[in-house]
């Protein structure tokens, strides 16, 4: 209560300005950019009250305005203010600002939204294209916008510094070694000799247009696809394809998840809210897309991201917990040609590359207080690719193209947007799945508590894309701009 009392309190006044708001056009122009940052921050103050901050993107400091992502940050001091690429790339963190604003006030509690005037988000809209025009009508406020906008990295130096990390965290590192080992020879086993524990079932993803027609029957050739990638490209070089080109893509890359299913626990399902809890309804096989781009050399690409969860990783040791998912990405060259695929569980942990013959590690890399890249084996060469996933710890166990995938048979699932996650209906509302940091409230695994050293909010836990810290030795985020630039190079 005391909480929310704080937020009334904030929107009596956000109530008054918002309802005033149109008639403030005719102002003095300094008296409606204070109106417009006053919204701005009891808009702001009612957000955090609430705790619906969402984690998806990062604010800028003294821009509250704008947000930002790794990728948008990787290009604050690379351009000028006067080129086509600065109004872009501000466009972008607006449109970033926009969205998750959007998602914000639909979390409000009732309580809260009922004082807000009902077009709040559209007087946000208007305040933000005011005090865009008016901060950034200098160059030394241009300049103060560049040194702004940075994203946090996620994880917590004073706890490495309490926890002793150049003692630990070689500890951490040997134990990671030995799991890389043992994935290693996994990957080593001939996949008739994988052992089955349960049942292989076959998950197999369909689009909204396609009805029960898997979409591995829509793939694109390579030419199409680099053709697509070329002219979606903005004035960053940023590759961003129509909704109608993303199906196709989506469709042409998607995996079938070849799970070994002792129980549900094993099942693909569905996120929900149930009894303020989050819960997998597996009566409802879905998987959630989402795009991404990394940078590599004078290229952006683009990267597809399949998204699934199970209701938990069973079992009493440290690893096992509520939910767990996985996160499979493929990153496109402007060839059309997949050059890298990439898979995480959606704790971030367990970070597995798989190399096409367009790259290789580099020959650079560092050897202390660094956690070398798992490389289980080359990626295939075709498409469809099989992932076979184990019972319980929901490892991948072998990447394998299936030239007769037709002849099996596998469930249906559909497709979801992974923005879906932030805002879900709650008790006649809406609630995101993320809460603070990005974490999954209920997650959490008993390994925090021996490996918080290494300066990771509740490792194992669940959390939201782009709060993915996946390396314990040394510092390393999924959606890190150079990540992969920083990892491999070009085969000659």
């Amino acid at each position: 209560m005391a909480r929310i009392f704080l937020v009334m309190s904030a929107l009596l006044l956000t109530g008054c300005i918002t309802a005033g708001f149109r008639d403030t056009v005719s102002m003095h122009k300094s008296n409606t950019v204070a109106i417009c940052r006053a919204l701005y921050e009891n808009i702001d103050a009612a957000i955090d009250y609430s705790g619906v901050r969402d984690h998806g993107s990062s604010q800028i400091k003294n821009f509250p305005y704008l947000r930002s992502t790794r990728l948008l940050a990787s290009f604050s001091h690379e351009l000028s203010d006067a080129s086509p690429q600065w109004l872009v790339w501000v466009d972008h963190m607006a449109d970033l600002d926009a969205h998750s604003r959007a998602l914000e006030l639909r979390n409000l509690p009732s309580l809260v939204k009922d004082r807000l005037n009902n077009d709040v988000l559209g007087e946000l809209n208007s305040c933000r294209n005011l005090l865009i025009m008016t901060d950034l009508m200098y160059p030394q406020q241009r300049d103060r916008l560049r040194d702004a906008v940075r994203v946090p990295d996620d994880y917590v130096s004073w706890w490495q510094l309490l926890g002793l990390y150049p003692i630990t965290a070689p500890l951490v590192g040997a134990g990671i070694s030995a799991w890389h080992d043992r994935t290693r020879d996994t990957f080593a086993t001939s996949l008739t000799s994988l052992p089955v524990k349960g049942k292989l079932l076959r998950w197999i993803a369909t689009t909204p247009t396609s009805g029960n027609a898997s979409i591995t029957d829509e793939r694109l050739s390579a030419q199409q696809i680099s053709g697509i990638l070329k002219h979606s490209e903005n004035p960053l070089g940023i590759p961003l394809p129509t909704s109608a080109e993303l199906e196709q893509l989506f469709a042409t890359f998607a995996p079938i998840w070849e799970v070994d299913v002792v129980d549900e626990n094993e099942h693909i399902g569905k996120i929900m809210w149930e009894k303020n809890e989050p819960t997998v309804d597996i009566d409802q096989p879905t998987f959630y897309r989402k795009i991404s781009h990394t940078r590599f050399g004078e290229h952006v690409l683009l990267q597809l991201n399949y998204i699934v969860w199970f209701p938990a990783r069973p079992g009493t040791d440290i690893y096992a917990g509520k939910l767990d998912g996985i996160n499979w990405r493929v990153t496109l060259g402007p060839d059309g040609k997949p050059w890298l695929y990439d898979a995480i569980h959606n704790c971030g942990c367990y970070h597995e590359f798989f190399l096409s013959d367009r790259l290789r590690l580099r020959k650079d890399l560092r050897s202390t207080y660094f956690e070398a890249p798992l490389l289980p084996q080359l990626a295939p060469q075709h498409q469809p690719l099989v992932l076979r996933i184990a019972h319980h710890t929901h490892y991948i166990q072998r990447i394998y193209h299936d030239h007769d995938f037709a002849a099996h048979a596998g469930r249906v699932m559909v497709s979801e947007d992974y923005d879906a996650l932030r805002s879900l209906p709650f008790e006649g509302g809406y609630r995101s799945l993320f809460g603070s940091h990005g974490l999954i409230s209920g997650t959490e695994r008993l390994e925090r508590f021996i490996l918080w050293p290494m300066g990771i909010r509740s490792p194992g836990a669940m959390r939201q894309w782009g709060r993915h810290a996946t390396a314990f030795n040394g510092r390393r985020h999924f959606d890190d701009a150079f990540l992969f630039e920083s990892l491999f190079e070009r085969m000659q």
